[in-house]
């Protein structure tokens, strides 16, 4: 809202409810290099899962607004085993928004160029890991497309 104060968007970002889940198409993910050790925990920027579908390691990192070449050897794709607290995380407008900022060459950082004007994503507050499952994530090769029997 135009105008409005800060006490007012706190109120809104405390009703906000993410439409997320730990199965489907709306579950929560977060999407590093192939070859990356495998973790427990995460934090950084995630996304949910129907924002990868059917598309590539190359086509990931453009669509999320990665830097050039930062899955050039593949993807590796975590699933959550819960779900972010509303006080461990924050919104970040769409892939668009690097940063949740309108893109501007002259002030942002160019290594991270603006992503999919459709792709939500949310930033795990700093100092903060949500765990993963260690075991299940999915290897994605360059051009190989993430498959939608990952969703179930």
């Amino acid at each position: 809202m135009i105008n409005s104060r800060d006490w007012q968007r706190d109120v809104r970002d405390a009703l906000r409810k993410e439409n997320w889940s730990l199965s489907g198409p709306n579950r929560v993910v977060k999407v590093l290099p192939h070859g990356s050790n495998a973790v427990t925990a995460l934090g950084g920027y995630i996304t949910v899962v129907s924002s990868l579908l059917g598309k590539t390691p190359q086509q990931i990192e453009s669509a999320l607004g990665l830097p050039r070449g930062y899955l050039a050897t593949g993807a590796r794709i975590y699933r959550f085993t819960r779900l972010p607290m509303a006080h461990e995380y924050e919104y970040e407008l769409t892939a668009l928004y690097p940063g949740g900022l309108a893109f501007n060459p002259a002030h942002g950082n160019p290594a991270y160029p603006p992503g999919h004007r459709a792709i939500h994503q949310w930033r795990i507050k700093q100092g903060i890991q949500i765990p993963v499952d260690p075991d299940n994530y999915q290897d994605l090769s360059p051009g190989q497309r993430f498959p939608y029997v990952w969703v179930a």
